[in-house]
């Protein structure tokens, strides 16, 4: 093992050297393979076994040890031409010539080799250079999204503890005025009718708080992927129905109409609870931004497709923010002048798309809006 590691490290010690070791060592091979060749036949041109040794060593070692394995193949060529072939002590003309040529063919393959392999790298960084920046465009939007969504999420956060603040705040004081009035007041002198007014709005509050923790666990579940649907055949008619019946009372308070054109039934297979959850979503926004305005609403279905339709004659949204609606931390209007956390929405695309179906939204501003859902009436697929 020690040996193993000592190994290693001579070699990755020596390994720079190794081009200029393989141009010496190279050259003497060829030398011996020429003189090996040159026995059996002299027809060979013995610069054919030193240019192998000079482009191996170049293409490996770059145009130094190239330049180096030419300088020294040459000296083994001259050895080869005037002390092993009993030529004659005084150079002749050819005998220069071929070692000439094998000193401009060797420093030349260098160059060249070097100069391809200069412009292959450059091929390969200028690839790299666009990939880098690509990445770092991409990373750029990332950064521009993610800090989109940290600032959406700490509005959020403030908004949320704001919301949930409200009604616990609301409850705690009629709570309290409760308990003062019955402790520290004469019961003759305290009625039922304000112990039940007082109690009254403590369970409006309760409802709002109850409300908005259920929205905060369903972000959560659509967050996290948990968001679970329990399929049965139902009537989309009756669903719609139900629904308007919970906002009754609502809408005789504040004097709303809301008109239904709905088919006799469509059935379809769903979860009952998740798109009631979606419908009270919309007709909650149509009466929260719809001026007081009459709300309608249509049920039927086209050909294999359930379609709701809820449609207000309020402020409307510009077109620039209607798909940030459906965004998680997203508002289209100011938190101080409507309430809410701003993710009913979100919730309710994602519970439609759960189903395979598509909400969408066509509105201007000061002409109202329409939301459209159309869902499939047979079995979801998973």
């Amino acid at each position: 093992m020690r040996m193993k590691h000592f190994l290693q490290k001579v070699l990755g010690n020596a390994e720079p050297f190794l081009p200029y070791a393989s141009a010496l060592i190279l050259p003497t091979i060829a030398l011996f393979a020429a003189i090996a060749v040159s026995s059996l036949t002299r027809e060979i041109t013995p610069i054919l076994f030193f240019l192998p040794t000079i482009v191996v060593t170049a293409w490996y070692g770059g145009i130094k040890p190239g330049a180096l394995s030419t300088t020294v193949s040459s000296v083994c060529l001259t050895t080869y031409l005037f002390y092993l072939q009993d030529f004659s002590s005084i150079p002749q003309i050819p005998t220069l010539t071929q070692v000439c040529l094998l000193l401009a063919e060797g420093y030349l393959i260098s160059i060249a080799i070097e100069s391809y392999k200069h412009t292959s790298q450059q091929a390969v960084y200028r690839k790299k250079e666009k990939e880098y920046q690509t990445y770092i465009a991409h990373l750029e939007k990332e950064k521009e999204k993610t800090q989109g969504e940290v600032k959406a999420r700490d509005e959020f956060l403030s908004i949320a503890s704001h919301e949930l603040r409200t009604p616990l705040t609301s409850m705690l004081l009629q709570l309290q005025t409760a308990l003062n009035n019955i402790q520290n007041v004469s019961l003759a002198n305290f009625s039922v009718a304000n112990l039940l007014n007082m109690l009254e709005s403590a369970e409006q509050q309760s409802q709002r708080l109850t409300r908005m923790i259920n929205d905060l666990l369903n972000v959560s579940l659509i967050t996290t992927g948990r968001l679970d649907l329990e399929i049965e055949e139902t009537d989309l008619v009756v669903i719609v129905k139900d629904v308007i019946n919970r906002f009754a009372e609502k809408l005789d308070r504040e004097k709303i109409t809301l008109e239904l054109e709905a088919e006799e039934k469509v059935l379809l297979f769903c979860d009952k609870l998740r798109i009631e959850q979606v419908i009270t979503n919309l007709i909650s926004n149509a009466i929260k931004y719809g001026n007081g305005k009459p709300i309608h609403g249509i049920v039927g279905k086209h050909n294999s497709t359930g379609v709701v339709v809820i449609k207000d004659s309020g402020i409307g949204i510009p077109k620039d923010k209607q798909k940030l609606i459906f965004a998680r931390f997203e508002r289209a209007v100011s938190s101080q002048n409507y309430k809410g956390l701003g993710v009913g929405l979100y919730i309710a695309e994602h519970i439609i798309h759960a189903h395979g179906g598509t909400i969408s939204l066509s509105s201007s501003p000061a002409k109202g809006s329409t939301f459209t859902i159309r869902l499939p009436l047979d079995r979801p697929k998973y």
